[in-house]
């Protein structure tokens, strides 16, 4: 449970409804806006007809947003309700008003002549027209289900890729500290094994004691005609005891040297490594970059940058050696005892630092390679060139 990503569970547990809804809402305005523009570019359509009389207003506005709701037939299958009202800026309610076209049609038939049509029709452009929408996206419709679909997978995912990064922090973890449990358990058998040795030494020489001291019990009766003589056993004795305790003395002071040894032995062999390590990169880099020179110092510091950072910082590398002129430096500082030498800072990988100058021979020299938690003894090591 360390490495659990509680917070980001939490986040996209709550992301997936809250995004949901404010889509929901989105989407709605979106279409309203979307359809109000298309109504309002077909609502009067073709307006001489309108105008000669030939056709009612209510007849041709009808007409047109039926015409234009037929085909948008996703609307319908998505199950968005839609509710379209046109009206005069007076009030009058110009669309819906029949159900049925049929009747609308042949209402319109039986009513006045075309002069008195197109004085109605022109009356009713002059009060202006009005178009409002009402659109309402139901839950549990298509177009909800597919919204609430997306932003849920969309949050399982975020917390897969979370979840199996903390699962793999938590195998390293576990590896890690079973490889420390494996070398301190070998450390403890040699131990254990040092410690048997000396107690079976331990118990021969008790053993031998308690035999002595049973010849000691069988012979008291004839001590005081030979009292001088087990006078010299016990002595004998005492100091064959003597020379155990010294034994185990020695023994424990020659595990402790052990121990010391096999410390210094681990040590030196890890500075072994590291001095391998420095000088392969320093061949590498002397036979793949042959327009800078790398100091000691650098190579020291490139060695201690994690992955990442070492792979970001041989890009640098290979900018500085093949397009030094691409290279964007930070600030210039000054090196030197008298701070009267110029050296240049460029930044990498976040907080990687490198720090270079130009030579006499106007050779790049990578002076100090380290981050921004080393920048403090960088700095004085600069100054002390």
């Amino acid at each position: 449970m360390k490495f659990f990503p509680i917070k980001i569970a939490i986040v996209c547990l709550l992301s997936a409804p809250v995004l949901y809804i404010s889509t929901l809402s989105l989407s709605e305005t979106y279409l309203k806006n979307y359809l109000s523009n298309q109504i309002q570019n077909i609502l009067i359509g073709d307006s001489k007809p309108v105008l000669d009389g030939l056709i009612r207003l209510e007849e041709q506005i009808a007409r047109n947003i039926d015409t234009y709701l037929k085909t948008k037939p996703l609307i319908s299958r998505l199950k968005v309700d839609v509710g379209i009202f046109v009206t005069t800026e007076t009030g009058r309610i110009i669309y819906p008003i029949y159900s049925n076209m049929t009747a609308l049609t042949e209402n319109f038939e039986q009513q006045g002549d075309t002069q008195e049509i197109a004085k109605n029709n022109y009356a009713l452009l002059n009060d202006g027209l009005v178009v409002k929408i009402e659109i309402s996206i139901r839950h549990g419709s298509p177009v909800s289900w597919l919204i609430l679909l997306f932003f849920s997978v969309g949050s399982v995912i975020i917390f897969s890729v979370f979840y199996r990064e903390g699962s793999l922090k938590a195998k390293l973890e576990r590896d890690e500290k079973s490889q420390l449990i494996k070398e301190l358990q070998t450390k403890k058998e040699s131990q254990k094994k040092s410690l048997e040795e000396l107690g079976k030494e331990r118990r021969k020489l008790f053993d031998k004691i308690d035999s002595l001291n049973t010849r000691y019990q069988k012979n008291k009766t004839r001590a005081k005609i030979n009292e001088e003589e087990l006078f010299d056993e016990i002595i004998a004795l005492e100091e064959e005891l003597n020379s155990f305790i010294d034994l185990k003395k020695t023994h424990e002071l020659e595990i402790s040297d052990l121990k010391s040894k096999i410390k210094k032995y681990e040590r030196r062999k890890g500075s072994k490594n590291k001095r391998i390590d420095f000088d392969f990169m320093e061949k590498r880099f002397s036979a793949l970059y042959k327009n800078i020179i790398m100091n000691r110092k650098a190579l020291s510091g490139f060695l201690n940058l994690n992955d990442d950072q070492q792979i970001k910082a041989e890009e640098l590398l290979l900018m500085l050696d093949r397009s030094p002129d691409k290279v964007t430096i930070k600030r210039k500082v000054f090196s030197g005892k008298k701070h009267r030498n110029a050296a240049f800072e460029v930044l990498f990988s976040y907080n990687g630092r490198l720090y270079f100058k130009k030579n006499d021979n106007n050779v790049t020299e990578i002076l100090v390679i380290g981050t921004k938690n080393t920048q403090q003894k960088d700095m004085e090591f600069l100054h002390s060139l």
